[in-house]
């Protein structure tokens, strides 16, 4: 992920600063070419903007996600078809000054609570109810909008911009630069599985190697090919890869002729699909124009802390307090490396603070009846209904959910009219207001879903859990070095094939 991400997290923008000054025709041609679509599919639940430091200046959320659809490919790369997941998707994180900026990696196959996603209008709209499932399939259906949607809750921040990469963009974008050049620990031997059991016929040698095309693909689709053969190892190798694009992109020596300069940004562009605010080439060099702002040093690149998923162990799911304090520090615009000191003192500690109270009296609370429900043990509930209860509000416990784990945020759903009552129980319980949804057609009461961020509530086994190691308005610890695989975009390394 390293260099990688610092010029790929915008594809090839980079190049683009170079044609605008003196092919404003070709610019508006490539405008033409610019995918785009809304922000988010969860536009009623969105959480606040992160908030502005003293000098009045922003940080930027950023998602990046690379789509592997499949469709008019045939059958060369697996399902025909195949609409397309989220299989790569990073969070950078722009520190309000620029002085640093923070990437951290969403493995895909990570169990997460997916809200209800909305998007288009009439004959063109697509739903898709909450659920909970691997993080990839947020954006099935939908698209990246719902995957924006899914980060926004667990970030509990908004997000300000996606880009999106197709699958097919890689291969052409490697071939325009004329290959990619990487290094191996070992030999790659990464043979086709009877079945649906994997492989990609991928064979190179240990020591240097240049990748363009199917040969580019294959490396950043093999699973077993790396590592333990698990996503997390993959996620290591994409990073040396996407790293040395990331160089090439910046010293090829096609950037120097016109005609492949050319080609290598109608590759680029051809291959993305950004969110409707940053529709247009001008707004993408202005955000690599942000993005070159921050020294290589002060670049940290991370992959969200996990562990095993017990139902299902080709899954994880985010291990805490490790993955908590990830987040609170991005929203705390906290940076992740040490040492140089940014060029203005860094900003303050901030905290994303419950929501307003709702427009309900005291009185009015008695009259609010809520339902408490768990994934887990009904130990979890006795404390919340009691809690609800001196508070003034109707609490009744409910029911242990079919699936029968922690779900990583707590949520209210509210029928029509209720949602100042479902804000008020929210407000009661220090949860934000992204804990919100409406209740399907049909349903007449207030549900809440105890999630593991619910401040002060007790773990699986009934002891208590501190409220420091959840819930969005906690000051953050700093992540434990133990707890991240971080690096900088200033170090290189080999990538390390699986060995046999």
């Amino acid at each position: 992920m390293k260099k990688r991400l610092k010029w790929i997290a915008i594809s090839v923008v980079g190049i683009l600063v170079v044609l605008a000054g003196s092919a404003y025709g070709y610019i508006q041609y490539l405008n033409g070419k610019l995918h785009h679509t809304q922000i988010t599919a969860d536009k009623e639940n969105r959480p606040p903007a992160a908030p502005k430091d003293a000098q009045g200046r922003s940080p930027m959320n950023i998602l990046l996600i690379g789509n592997d659809s499949r469709v008019g490919e045939g059958r060369r790369y697996g399902a025909e078809g195949h609409e397309g997941l989220a299989d790569v998707a990073i969070l950078m994180h722009l520190s309000a000054d620029r002085s640093n900026a923070t990437l951290v990696n969403i493995p895909r196959d990570t169990m997460v609570d997916i809200p209800r996603c909305e998007i288009g209008k009439g004959k063109d709209k697509k739903v898709t109810e909450a659920r909970f499932g691997q993080f990839n399939d947020s954006f099935r259906s939908i698209g990246a909008s719902c995957t924006v949607a899914t980060v926004d809750r667990m970030l509990q921040v908004r997000t300000d911009h996606y880009i999106e990469v197709n699958f097919k963009g890689v291969r052409d974008l490697t071939d325009a630069v004329g290959g990619v050049p990487i290094c191996l620990d070992a030999p790659i031997h990464d043979p086709v599985l009877s079945g649906s059991r994997g492989g990609t016929g991928l064979e190179l040698p240990a020591g240097p190697n240049t990748l363009s095309g199917d040969d580019a693909l294959q490396f950043l689709r093999a699973r077993h090919a790396f590592g333990d053969g698990s996503d997390l190892a993959r996620i290591e190798a994409q990073k040396v890869f996407l790293m040395a694009l990331a160089r090439e992109l910046k010293s090829n020596a096609k950037l120097t002729n016109v005609d492949g300069m050319f080609r290598i940004a109608n590759s680029a562009v051809s291959a993305l699909t950004v969110d409707n605010d940053l529709a247009g080439v001008d707004k993408l060099i202005d955000l690599a124009d942000e993005i070159k702002k921050v020294p290589d040093k002060r670049m940290a690149f991370t992959t969200l802390p996990t562990e095993t998923y017990r139902p299902a162990p080709d899954q994880v799911q985010p291990r805490r307090p490790a993955a908590d304090d990830l987040w609170a520090t991005i929203r705390a615009d906290r940076p992740l490396t040490q040492g140089d000191a940014a060029s203005t003192p860094p900003p303050a500690p901030v905290t994303t603070t419950p929501p307003p109270p709702a427009t309900i009296s005291p009185g009015d609370a008695a009259r609010i009846r809520v339902t408490v429900d768990t994934g887990t043990t009904k130990r979890r509930i006795t404390p919340v209904v009691e809690n609800l209860k001196r508070q003034g509000f109707k609490a009744t416990s409910g029911t242990t959910m079919p699936d029968g784990r922690e779900h990583a945020n707590s949520r209210i759903t509210y029928p029509e009219g209720g949602q100042d009552q479902a804000k008020a129980i929210a407000t009661a319980l220090g949860l934000p207001e992204t804990a919100l949804e409406a209740a399907r057609p049909g349903d007449t009461t207030i549900k809440l879903l105890i999630g593991a961020d619910l401040p002060g509530t007790g773990t699986d086994d009934g002891t208590p859990k501190s409220s420091t190691t959840a819930g969005p308005d906690r000051t953050p610890e700093p992540p434990k070095a133990a707890d991240l695989n971080l690096e900088t975009a200033d170090n290189t390394k080999c990538a390390s094939p699986r060995k046999k």
